[in-house]
């Protein structure tokens, strides 16, 4: 189930339930990294709990340590649609999808609160890195997910943390395809994903990240392993 070959500093995952940061727990190993716990942040997001149930499965399918980390506090200061009580997400349309990511749904400095939490947990227990799902398709939309952003805080954690913990993302330079490709390749749990913003019975297969994942396994053998609320848009 588990590939170790090729890694050697043991790393703590950021794991949000979707196939992102699920897939850099598998191709983790590949930067030479061996992730030995997951972190999940509840930050109030409205699918807080269907989140955090894959994120367990996840842990569990791939053998490592679950915690889970809240910080109410940012429910209580974002606007974000995401947050519940900041209204719903929104409904997006496939045409859109390389547009500039609705602000609606941007948490401002949640991947960096995130990632400073997870290094001091890393720098706690001996870890060596803190592996993230960020990729090339939704960098374009959101600043914080990309490779300059991981440089930045790279060079903020050598003076902040001490003893050395770096962000890694085995997926940072591809596209959402690419990884549903690459994880193809591997024993990989399509079937506890959750990749909405909503918290509905399934998928809702309409917000915007949704569509991407339906975007990206079309055609493909994870296709009918994805399971929508909305299969027609």
């Amino acid at each position: 189930m588990k590939t170790r070959d090729c890694a050697s500093g043991k790393a703590v995952v950021l794991l949000s339930g979707g196939l992102d940061s699920t897939a850099a727990i598998a191709l983790a190993p590949e930067a030479g990294f061996e992730p030995v716990a997951a972190l999940f942040f509840d930050y109030g997001q409205h699918a807080a709990r269907k989140e955090e149930r894959a994120a367990r499965g996840i842990a569990g399918f791939y053998r490592i340590s679950f915690e889970r980390i809240e910080l109410p506090w940012m429910a209580r200061f974002s606007k974000s649609a995401l947050v519940a009580g900041a209204g719903e997400p929104p409904r997006w349309s496939p045409d859109r999808l390389e547009d500039a990511a609705p602000r609606a749904v941007w948490v401002e400095n949640r991947n960096g609160i995130f990632i400073n939490v997870a290094a001091f947990y890393a720098a706690e227990q001996g870890m060596d890195a803190v592996v993230a799902g960020f990729n090339r398709e939704e960098a374009a939309a959101f600043p914080d997910n990309g490779g300059e952003f991981i440089d930045r805080i790279n060079r903020a954690l050598e003076l902040s943390i001490g003893r050395s913990v770096r962000v890694v993302a085995p997926t940072l330079a591809m596209m959402k395809r690419e990884i549903v490709e690459r994880s193809l390749a591997l024993d990989f749990p399509w079937e506890l994903l959750w990749s909405c913003y909503r918290g509905g019975d399934l998928p809702c297969g309409s917000c915007e990240s949704c569509l991407r994942l339906r975007r990206a396994v079309a055609g493909t053998g994870a296709e009918g392993r994805v399971r929508f609320e909305k299969e027609d848009v």
